[in-house]
């Protein structure tokens, strides 16, 4: 299995691209680290509303890796469903089956180093710091039950204080730069360049 992983800011464009990736290449399979926060069902409404959900420590890391690890394998896994209004796990986790590809895709996609030792490529989008905002407020009103007023909020007391710290120090990772402002189809048809070169050329991991 051949093993992508795509990071970057919030807003940044990650899971469109993976999701374009997908469409060029049928056979893969994305596993989001967003699936990987942690359950806050043990704290009240008002704790979880002031948990830093952009710092590494809100991710449920053993998990993530162990699960990474059994795709690579060709094992299946059931991945947590996380409802991102309430902080907490959906009951069910979501059944994924192995395929010929795999694209981690999340803020920390590059971050841990058991991640990092798993990936055959890695990816980091860039763009800039208020098209990501922009972005970020759309999907937080539409999909997550948020005010424009709480995403804002959110953004300048963790978003970008973390994105500097933890986020952006992984570009040194990256194999591969994107443009998030790039059209998704046309980034993702560059990763699946990057890939078809890595993957023929010899002596590469």
């Amino acid at each position: 299995m051949y093993c992508i992983g795509i990071a970057g800011r919030s807003g940044s464009g990650k899971t469109r691209v993976a999701a374009e990736l997908v469409r060029l290449w049928p056979q893969a399979r994305v596993l989001a680290t967003d699936a990987y926060y942690r359950d806050l069902s043990q704290l009240s409404v008002a704790e979880r509303g002031a948990v830093n959900f952009d710092a590494p420590a809100a991710l449920d890391w053993e998990l993530l890796v162990a699960d990474l690890a059994r795709l690579r394998s060709g094992a299946s896994v059931r991945v947590p469903r996380y409802d991102f209004a309430t902080h907490t796990r959906m009951p069910e986790p979501a059944p994924l089956a192995p395929g010929d590809g795999l694209i981690v895709e999340g803020l920390f996609a590059l971050f841990d180093r058991r991640v990092r030792e798993m990936l055959d490529l890695a990816v980091f989008i860039d763009a800039p710091e208020e098209e990501c905002l922009r972005r970020r407020i759309e999907r937080d009103i539409a999909c997550r039950g948020r005010t424009e007023a709480f995403a804002r909020a959110q953004w300048e007391r963790h978003s970008a204080p973390m994105y500097e710290r933890h986020v952006s120090p992984t570009k040194a990772y990256a194999d591969l730069f994107l443009d998030g402002t790039a059209e998704p189809a046309g980034s993702a048809r560059s990763v699946a360049d990057a890939v078809a070169r890595v993957a023929t050329a010899p002596g590469e991991r």
